[in-house]
């Protein structure tokens, strides 16, 4: 029998939090190809990739703001 497993994210609370408010903030569809542009494995949807990328931001930036983040964040993500 094949029984595949998709992989678990280890994504601290701060980081699921501020993923969380980002998402909603910027109203991210869980269909938007973001992990191109953040630089995460593209096998992740939006929403996975936002988290995944808000946790490396805090591992390098473990002081930084909702805003700091926010705004590293849209400096990655092209305009429309």
């Amino acid at each position: 029998m094949n029984n595949f497993v998709q992989p678990k994210l280890l994504i601290s609370s701060q980081a699921k939090k501020i993923g969380l408010k980002l998402i909603k903030d910027l109203e991210l569809c869980i269909t938007a190809r973001l992990a191109f542009y953040l630089d995460v494995n593209p096998c992740y949807d939006g929403h996975e990739a936002t988290f995944i990328w808000t946790e490396y931001f805090l591992q390098d930036h473990p002081q930084a703001e909702f805003s700091d983040v926010r705004k590293a964040f849209l400096q990655l993500i092209p305009e429309c």
